[in-house]
């Protein structure tokens, strides 16, 4: 595809991909466990070939394990609207996104060259750094 996004990345911080691809894959199912259409976007602007670490990568569990976290946020910002939530490793992850209560202050952490990556696609607001 032309037009992608280029990524240089190092060897820990391309494991980024591989919750990505789970929640993309996911999201193209008939009935997902999980919707996360910007996760699909993100994949496809980037020119990195995800299949890298296998058919089984950013699999079921992967998902699962996202769905439980978004499940164990939300909760927390159910009882706390106004909290602030560090995300460390953040990655490409849509979390935001997805828990979003209008209210929540949002930090996304992560190494240098993530973070860069993350600059293309997420741009920092009020409430969101």
């Amino acid at each position: 595809m032309t037009g992608q996004r280029q990524v240089r990345l190092g060897t820990v911080q391309q494991t980024l991909f591989i919750p990505l691809a789970g929640r993309a894959a996911e999201t193209r199912r008939k009935h997902p466990v999980l919707r996360d259409p910007r996760a699909v976007e993100l994949l496809e602007s980037i020119d990195y070939d995800a299949a890298k670490y296998g058919p089984g990568a950013g699999g079921f569990v992967t998902v699962l394990r996202t769905a439980i976290i978004d499940f164990w946020v939300r909760g927390f910002l159910a009882a706390h609207p106004a909290a602030t939530v560090i995300e460390l490793g953040t990655g490409l992850n849509t979390r935001f996104e997805r828990v979003d209560n209008g209210q929540v202050a949002w930090f996304d952490l992560d190494l240098p060259d993530t973070i860069e990556l993350r600059r293309n696609f997420f741009a920092d607001t009020g409430r969101r750094g």
